[in-house]
């Protein structure tokens, strides 16, 4: 299993982008974790775009939170981009 802990940005698809803490782990041919967000409207339902620091991507969709959570649950697609 790989695992990437650290900064990333989240691209939505309109374009705005916003620093966020994640917590991606790999599991054969799937991927998924958490990411710590304080501002970015997380309500839209499109997809958005991951990337990491190193200039990798890959397409995520965010899942729920917890009440009054500032971290979200993600689902990536493809290949992770820290594996």
């Amino acid at each position: 299993m790989s695992r990437y802990r650290g900064p990333a940005t989240l691209i939505s698809s309109g374009g705005s982008e916003v620093e966020v803490y994640v917590d991606l782990r790999a599991k054969q041919r799937e991927w998924s974790g958490t990411v710590t967000i304080t501002d970015f409207d997380a309500d839209d339902p499109h997809d958005r775009t991951l990337r990491l620091p190193d200039g990798r991507e890959a397409q995520v969709t965010l899942g729920g939170s917890e009440a009054w959570s500032d971290v979200i649950t993600l689902l990536g697609s493809g290949p992770p981009p820290f594996a």
